[in-house]
Protein backbone atom coordinates (compact mmCIF):
# COMPACT_ATOMS: atom_id res chain seq x y z
CA UNK A 1 0.00 0.00 0.00
CA UNK A 2 1.28 3.43 -1.36
CA UNK A 3 1.62 5.70 1.45
CA UNK A 4 1.67 9.97 0.09
CA UNK A 5 3.32 13.00 2.18
CA UNK A 6 1.67 16.63 1.08
CA UNK A 7 4.72 18.59 0.88
CA UNK A 8 4.18 21.94 1.48
CA UNK A 9 6.94 25.36 2.31
CA UNK A 10 10.53 25.75 1.34
CA UNK A 11 13.59 23.17 1.97
CA UNK A 12 13.17 23.07 6.03
CA UNK A 13 9.33 22.32 6.13
CA UNK A 14 9.75 19.43 3.12
CA UNK A 15 12.56 17.95 5.07
CA UNK A 16 10.30 17.74 8.55
CA UNK A 17 7.44 16.12 5.97
CA UNK A 18 9.74 13.65 4.76
CA UNK A 19 10.89 12.78 7.78
CA UNK A 20 7.38 12.21 9.22
CA UNK A 21 6.51 9.95 5.98
CA UNK A 22 9.30 7.72 7.12
CA UNK A 23 8.45 7.52 10.00
CA UNK A 24 5.09 6.52 9.56
CA UNK A 25 6.19 3.45 7.24
CA UNK A 26 7.89 2.26 10.21
CA UNK A 27 5.36 2.23 12.18
CA UNK A 28 2.82 1.32 10.09
CA UNK A 29 3.95 -2.14 8.08
CA UNK A 30 0.84 -2.00 5.31
CA UNK A 31 2.76 1.01 4.07
CA UNK A 32 5.41 -0.44 1.61
CA UNK A 33 5.78 3.13 -0.55
CA UNK A 34 6.28 6.70 0.32
CA UNK A 35 5.15 8.81 -2.45
CA UNK A 36 5.71 13.07 -2.26
CA UNK A 37 2.80 15.14 -3.47
CA UNK A 38 3.76 18.30 -4.75
CA UNK A 39 1.03 19.79 -5.68
CA UNK A 40 1.45 22.47 -3.46
CA UNK A 41 4.42 23.63 -5.78
CA UNK A 42 1.52 24.56 -9.03
CA UNK A 43 1.95 27.49 -10.55
CA UNK A 44 5.08 29.14 -8.08
CA UNK A 45 7.85 30.60 -9.20
CA UNK A 46 10.84 29.99 -7.34
CA UNK A 47 11.78 32.82 -5.01
CA UNK A 48 9.35 35.14 -7.15
CA UNK A 49 7.54 37.10 -4.49
CA UNK A 50 3.40 37.37 -4.85
CA UNK A 51 1.71 38.98 -1.96
CA UNK A 52 4.56 39.22 0.54
CA UNK A 53 5.19 35.18 0.46
CA UNK A 54 7.97 34.34 -1.62
CA UNK A 55 7.43 31.54 -4.23
CA UNK A 56 8.65 27.98 -3.80
CA UNK A 57 9.48 24.60 -5.66
CA UNK A 58 10.45 21.09 -4.95
CA UNK A 59 13.82 20.74 -3.22
CA UNK A 60 14.18 17.39 -1.39
CA UNK A 61 16.45 16.47 -4.90
CA UNK A 62 19.16 18.09 -3.22
CA UNK A 63 20.04 15.28 -1.37
CA UNK A 64 20.09 11.24 -1.52
CA UNK A 65 16.58 10.61 -0.71
CA UNK A 66 14.66 7.24 -1.36
CA UNK A 67 11.15 8.22 -2.53
CA UNK A 68 8.76 8.33 -5.42
CA UNK A 69 7.13 11.96 -6.52
CA UNK A 70 3.49 12.55 -8.16
CA UNK A 71 1.93 15.90 -9.68
CA UNK A 72 -0.68 14.87 -6.83
CA UNK A 73 -2.21 12.18 -4.70
CA UNK A 74 -4.59 10.04 -6.13
CA UNK A 75 -8.42 9.94 -4.59
CA UNK A 76 -9.17 8.02 -1.59
CA UNK A 77 -5.05 7.72 -1.11
CA UNK A 78 -3.85 7.88 2.49
CA UNK A 79 -1.78 10.85 2.70
CA UNK A 80 -0.08 12.72 5.37
CA UNK A 81 -0.69 16.04 5.58
CA UNK A 82 1.02 18.97 7.71
CA UNK A 83 3.94 21.10 9.07
CA UNK A 84 5.31 18.39 11.47
CA UNK A 85 7.69 20.30 12.89
CA UNK A 86 8.87 18.40 15.83
CA UNK A 87 11.53 16.31 16.68
CA UNK A 88 8.38 13.88 18.39
CA UNK A 89 7.44 13.78 14.62
CA UNK A 90 10.35 10.91 13.37
CA UNK A 91 12.05 10.31 16.71
CA UNK A 92 12.10 6.53 15.60
CA UNK A 93 14.22 7.25 12.58
CA UNK A 94 16.35 9.75 13.69
CA UNK A 95 19.61 7.52 12.42
CA UNK A 96 17.34 6.89 9.34
CA UNK A 97 16.49 10.50 8.78
CA UNK A 98 20.49 11.67 8.87
CA UNK A 99 21.96 9.15 6.68
CA UNK A 100 19.38 10.30 4.04
CA UNK A 101 19.89 14.23 4.29
CA UNK A 102 23.45 14.13 2.77
CA UNK A 103 24.09 16.23 -0.72
CA UNK A 104 23.80 14.45 -3.78
CA UNK A 105 26.38 16.33 -5.41
CA UNK A 106 29.76 18.07 -4.56
CA UNK A 107 30.52 21.98 -3.51
CA UNK A 108 32.42 23.77 -5.52
CA UNK A 109 36.19 24.70 -4.66
CA UNK A 110 35.01 28.29 -3.06
CA UNK A 111 32.48 26.86 -1.09
CA UNK A 112 34.68 23.80 0.23
CA UNK A 113 37.53 26.72 0.64
CA UNK A 114 35.27 28.58 3.51
CA UNK A 115 34.03 24.92 5.10
CA UNK A 116 37.90 24.82 5.80
CA UNK A 117 37.98 27.82 7.41
CA UNK A 118 35.03 27.63 9.39
CA UNK A 119 36.24 23.71 10.85
CA UNK A 120 39.79 24.33 11.07
CA UNK A 121 39.85 27.55 12.58
CA UNK A 122 40.98 27.36 16.05
CA UNK A 123 38.56 29.82 17.70
CA UNK A 124 34.88 28.11 17.85
CA UNK A 125 32.33 28.97 14.73
CA UNK A 126 29.20 29.90 15.25
CA UNK A 127 26.41 30.13 12.68
CA UNK A 128 23.93 32.94 12.88
CA UNK A 129 21.13 32.57 10.64
CA UNK A 130 18.95 35.50 10.32
CA UNK A 131 15.49 34.91 8.17
CA UNK A 132 13.80 38.11 7.11
CA UNK A 133 11.69 38.32 3.48
CA UNK A 134 8.71 37.65 3.45
CA UNK A 135 8.89 37.16 7.32
CA UNK A 136 9.33 40.74 6.82
CA UNK A 137 7.64 42.15 3.56
CA UNK A 138 4.22 40.52 4.30
CA UNK A 139 2.57 42.32 6.82
CA UNK A 140 0.72 39.20 8.25
CA UNK A 141 3.93 37.75 8.63
CA UNK A 142 5.53 40.26 10.36
CA UNK A 143 2.76 40.05 13.09
CA UNK A 144 3.93 36.73 14.31
CA UNK A 145 8.00 37.20 13.59
CA UNK A 146 8.49 41.07 15.20
CA UNK A 147 10.18 39.41 18.36
CA UNK A 148 12.88 37.91 16.02
CA UNK A 149 14.90 41.31 15.97
CA UNK A 150 18.84 42.75 16.67
CA UNK A 151 18.12 42.23 20.91
CA UNK A 152 17.47 38.44 19.82
CA UNK A 153 20.50 38.05 18.37
CA UNK A 154 22.26 40.02 20.70
CA UNK A 155 21.36 37.85 23.82
CA UNK A 156 22.22 35.00 21.92
CA UNK A 157 25.29 35.93 21.33
CA UNK A 158 25.98 37.15 24.89
CA UNK A 159 25.29 33.00 25.76
CA UNK A 160 27.43 32.37 22.95
CA UNK A 161 30.22 34.75 24.55
CA UNK A 162 29.48 33.28 28.27
CA UNK A 163 30.67 29.93 27.18
CA UNK A 164 33.79 30.91 24.35
CA UNK A 165 36.78 33.27 24.45
CA UNK A 166 37.37 32.83 21.18
CA UNK A 167 34.59 32.40 18.59
CA UNK A 168 33.91 33.96 15.29
CA UNK A 169 30.47 34.30 14.01
CA UNK A 170 29.72 33.40 10.48
CA UNK A 171 25.80 35.26 9.25
CA UNK A 172 23.91 33.17 7.02
CA UNK A 173 20.86 35.84 5.72
CA UNK A 174 19.21 36.74 2.44
CA UNK A 175 19.18 40.26 3.96
CA UNK A 176 22.93 40.78 4.64
CA UNK A 177 22.47 44.93 4.43
CA UNK A 178 20.28 44.61 7.87
CA UNK A 179 23.04 42.27 9.21
CA UNK A 180 25.49 44.64 8.75
CA UNK A 181 24.00 47.05 10.43
CA UNK A 182 22.49 44.98 13.55
CA UNK A 183 24.89 41.58 13.66
CA UNK A 184 27.79 43.57 14.96
CA UNK A 185 30.70 42.80 17.71
CA UNK A 186 33.56 44.19 19.15
CA UNK A 187 35.41 41.22 20.43
CA UNK A 188 34.87 38.44 18.00
CA UNK A 189 35.43 38.41 14.25
CA UNK A 190 31.76 38.64 12.08
CA UNK A 191 31.37 36.99 8.67
CA UNK A 192 29.36 37.61 6.13
CA UNK A 193 28.37 34.55 4.42
CA UNK A 194 27.08 36.20 0.37
CA UNK A 195 25.46 34.85 -2.39
CA UNK A 196 28.83 33.48 -3.70
CA UNK A 197 29.02 30.64 -1.58
CA UNK A 198 25.41 30.34 -1.65
CA UNK A 199 25.74 27.37 -4.37
CA UNK A 200 23.04 25.20 -6.09
CA UNK A 201 19.39 26.25 -4.53
CA UNK A 202 21.44 27.69 -1.96
CA UNK A 203 22.58 24.07 -0.79
CA UNK A 204 25.96 25.70 -0.07
CA UNK A 205 24.71 28.03 2.30
CA UNK A 206 22.62 24.95 3.88
CA UNK A 207 25.92 22.85 4.12
CA UNK A 208 28.22 25.42 5.50
CA UNK A 209 25.70 26.50 8.08
CA UNK A 210 25.57 22.61 9.64
CA UNK A 211 29.35 22.93 9.14
CA UNK A 212 29.44 25.42 12.04
CA UNK A 213 30.31 24.13 15.44
CA UNK A 214 27.83 25.86 17.21
CA UNK A 215 24.40 27.86 16.29
CA UNK A 216 22.28 31.17 16.69
CA UNK A 217 18.80 30.16 14.65
CA UNK A 218 15.93 31.70 13.63
CA UNK A 219 12.46 30.87 13.95
CA UNK A 220 13.17 28.89 10.63
CA UNK A 221 12.96 25.34 9.82
CA UNK A 222 15.88 25.78 7.54
CA UNK A 223 17.98 26.65 10.78
CA UNK A 224 16.56 24.17 12.53
CA UNK A 225 17.36 21.82 10.44
CA UNK A 226 21.55 22.96 9.96
CA UNK A 227 21.59 23.00 13.72
CA UNK A 228 20.27 19.16 14.16
CA UNK A 229 22.13 17.73 11.27
CA UNK A 230 25.23 19.87 11.89
CA UNK A 231 25.10 17.91 16.09
CA UNK A 232 25.84 21.62 17.19
CA UNK A 233 27.48 21.75 20.52
CA UNK A 234 25.34 25.03 21.63
CA UNK A 235 22.37 25.84 19.89
CA UNK A 236 20.55 29.26 20.74
CA UNK A 237 17.46 29.83 19.93
CA UNK A 238 13.06 31.33 20.63
CA UNK A 239 11.42 30.29 22.98
CA UNK A 240 8.16 31.29 20.99
CA UNK A 241 8.78 30.15 17.26
CA UNK A 242 5.83 33.05 16.63
CA UNK A 243 5.20 35.91 18.67
CA UNK A 244 1.73 34.69 19.90
CA UNK A 245 2.14 31.48 21.21
CA UNK A 246 3.12 30.51 24.36
CA UNK A 247 6.49 28.29 23.79
CA UNK A 248 7.86 26.85 20.75
CA UNK A 249 7.16 22.63 20.78
CA UNK A 250 10.05 22.79 17.78
CA UNK A 251 13.02 23.90 20.07
CA UNK A 252 15.10 20.75 21.01
CA UNK A 253 14.92 20.18 24.76
CA UNK A 254 19.04 20.50 25.43
CA UNK A 255 18.97 23.73 23.42
CA UNK A 256 18.54 26.81 24.96
CA UNK A 257 15.81 29.09 24.16
CA UNK A 258 15.39 32.79 24.57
Amino acid sequence: MDLYVKLMGGLGNQMFQYAKGLSALKQAPQYTNLILDCSFYDGQERKVIKNGLTGRGFDLDIFNLKYQRCDVAPDGGHVLEGWFQSLEDFDNVIDEVKEQFTFANPFSQKIQQLDKIITYDPSHSVCIHVRRGDFINNPTAFVHNEHMGAAYYRKAMDVMEDKYDHLTYFVFSEDLEWCRENIKNDKHPVVLVDDDYSGDRDTGHFYLMQRCENHIIANSTYSWWAAFLGDSKLTVGPKKWFTNESESETMLDNWIKL
